[in-house]
């Protein structure tokens, strides 16, 4: 259940529901430093300075090539507003020649 004055999610439990996002890109051939840079830099602060709970930058092991980001969010208004400002789509621009994918999921927590 949505309480609209505020944004949250309660569930039927009566305590407040978090929205997590998962971000996983993987970065072109060469890449990585830019994208750890960027990563590092731009994107964690942009999320804080959004209202984000949390934010983790989740670098590529020597094995693994892709690097991932997880916010957690109380309040989905502010995570939709931070996704469609300025400072935002800047940066998914200067990632963009940077990424071969990304994926984007949306989950809530009990």
């Amino acid at each position: 259940m949505v309480d609209n004055k505020n944004g949250f999610v309660v569930n039927e439990g009566g305590g407040k529901r978090m929205f997590v996002r998962v971000v996983h890109f993987k970065s072109k051939a060469g890449m990585e430093e830019q994208l750890r840079k960027i990563g590092r830099d731009v994107l964690v602060p942009i999320n804080k300075d959004a209202g984000c709970e949390q934010v983790h930058f989740l670098e590529p092991t020597a094995d693994n090539h892709s690097f991932g980001v997880i916010s957690i969010w109380d309040n989905k208004e502010q995570l939709d507003a931070m996704k469609n400002s300025e400072r935002y789509r800047a940066l998914i621009q200067d990632l963009t020649p940077l990424i071969e994918s990304i994926t984007d999921q949306l989950y809530l927590t009990e």
